[in-house]
């Protein structure tokens, strides 16, 4: 793989023959100019504090976005930066094990203020659960969620405007979110990100299986498992997420568009971990149920067509959708504001 022959990408990043592991490899790294002209744009001011680990997903939320997002703003100024994502993903991971409905309810009900740190957070969260439902050895989940963590961290600003601006992106955006998963790779060794797979997700996590992805248009078998599924997750995350020219899709239209390839062609086995993951009606989701009662999902069952449910008119009480009096009849598009999400954080507390 080499550079795109374009001047945009070729102003800001530069081939660089190096040793690793006893072979010479070709590696991307940042111009000296650009690299100057990043560390020039990065603010100064603490980092925000990771949440409190006795927190539910739903309150933690605010504070795990803040985190990253300052973390994404300074990654070359902020020392230790790999160390500190890694410490991101742990907690992510650790929330994702102990809190899996949590989880899915936090990407449901909590809204974003900024798009591109909150989109990522919620990639990684699904990244965390994926590799748990996947039985990813220790190393190769902590590659996925890190690598969802940075991937868009050369393109948040214009993303973050993009989420609300009414029109597409400009043929300017278009080369620039063209040009983000190089810059975001080398931006990340120059940080001291070591772990080439890790990298290499970030390089390579949109590329698509048809060779109609970027920057360098592999297809099939170039493409790794890790980058397919990571592309899948940023795919998924993305489309139930609202932007101002679009309302987000529900779920289940979602992942019933991945599954049958309307979105793109993604691997029928990593659907069904996603719809095992996610579910028909999340935690976090609206639903009427046939009583004609209304209940927010709480978390899932063995059947993903039957979650437990708590209902609006008797609070307190959880309801199994499996009996037929209460069923599910249909999923509601309902959001709740988020002045009003403290009264939710009950029903996903640790037991």
């Amino acid at each position: 793989m080499s550079l795109p022959n374009s001047l945009y990408i070729r102003n800001r990043l530069v081939e660089v023959l190096e040793e690793r592991d006893g072979k010479e490899s070709v590696v991307f790294r940042l111009s000296d100019k650009y690299r100057q002209r990043v560390l020039e744009h990065s603010p100064g001011g603490a980092i925000p504090a990771l949440p409190s680990e006795d927190m539910t997903p739903l309150q933690a939320m605010p504070a795990l976005v803040a985190h990253l997002r300052a973390l994404s703003e300074r990654v070359l100024a902020v020392p230790g930066f790999p160390e500190r994502i890694a410490a991101l993903a742990a907690l992510v991971s650790r929330m994702a094990h102990t809190q899996p409905d949590g989880v899915i309810a936090a990407i449901m009900l909590c809204p974003y203020h900024h798009y591109t740190a909150h989109h990522a957070i919620n990639c990684s969260l699904l990244a965390a659960r994926l590799g748990q439902s996947l039985a990813l050895t220790s190393q190769a989940a902590e590659q996925l969620v890190c690598a969802a963590l940075t991937m868009n961290i050369a393109s948040a600003k214009l993303q973050d405007r993009m989420a609300s601006q009414q029109a597409g992106p400009s043929t300017a955006q278009q080369q620039t979110l063209h040009a983000h998963p190089l810059l975001a790779a080398a931006m990340l060794r120059e940080a001291g990100v070591e772990d080439e797979a890790w990298l290499e997700l970030v390089l390579l996590h949109h590329e698509k299986t048809d060779g109609r992805g970027y920057p360098f248009g592999l297809s099939g078998d170039d493409i790794e498992h890790q980058v397919h599924r990571l592309h899948a997750l940023d795919l998924v995350t993305a489309k139930m997420m609202p932007r101002t020219y679009r309302s987000r899709l529900k779920p289940k239209v979602a992942l019933g568009e991945l599954y049958a390839g309307k979105m793109e062609q993604v691997e029928p086995e990593l659907v069904s971990h996603l719809v095992k993951i996610i579910g028909i009606y999340p935690p976090g989701s609206f639903v009427e149920l046939a009583d004609g009662d209304r209940a927010i999902v709480v978390r899932q069952t063995d059947n993903v067509a039957t979650p437990i449910v708590a209902s609006q008119t008797r609070p307190g009480s959880l309801i199994d959708t499996g009996q037929a009096e209460v069923s599910i009849v249909k999923a509601l598009n309902f959001q709740v504001e988020e002045r009003y999400l403290p009264l939710f954080y009950r029903l996903w507390e640790a037991t």
